[in-house]
């Protein structure tokens, strides 16, 4: 999360240059949607981790999985997870602008 907060801070302390970057349009427009992004994009990939957390913890609980197992299906939801959270927060924060 510091890193994002880090990237937050380095994205709003550069100065837009003039014009715009071409492939992204205004850059005083494009900046908020993108720091949405980053943000909710964060916001949804610890949420996600920390929902599969506790469904293996449940599971080990119950003596339906091992720690292998426990933390394979953590390490898999980390991966796919990784790619999913950017995609899906750009759709979300595209959908409310």
């Amino acid at each position: 999360m510091a890193g994002a907060g880090a990237l937050v801070a380095l994205e709003l302390a550069t100065p837009c240059p003039p014009g715009g970057p071409l492939a992204l349009g205004n850059c005083v427009s494009v900046r908020p949607f993108a720091v949405g992004v980053l943000l909710l994009g964060v916001a949804l990939y610890l949420v996600g981790l920390s929902a599969v957390l506790a469904w293996v913890t449940g599971l080990r609980r119950r003596g339906v999985a091992d720690e292998t197992a426990a933390r394979d299906w953590y390490l898999l939801a980390a991966a796919v997870g990784l790619p999913v959270a950017p995609l899906l927060a750009f759709t979300l924060i595209s959908a409310l602008r």
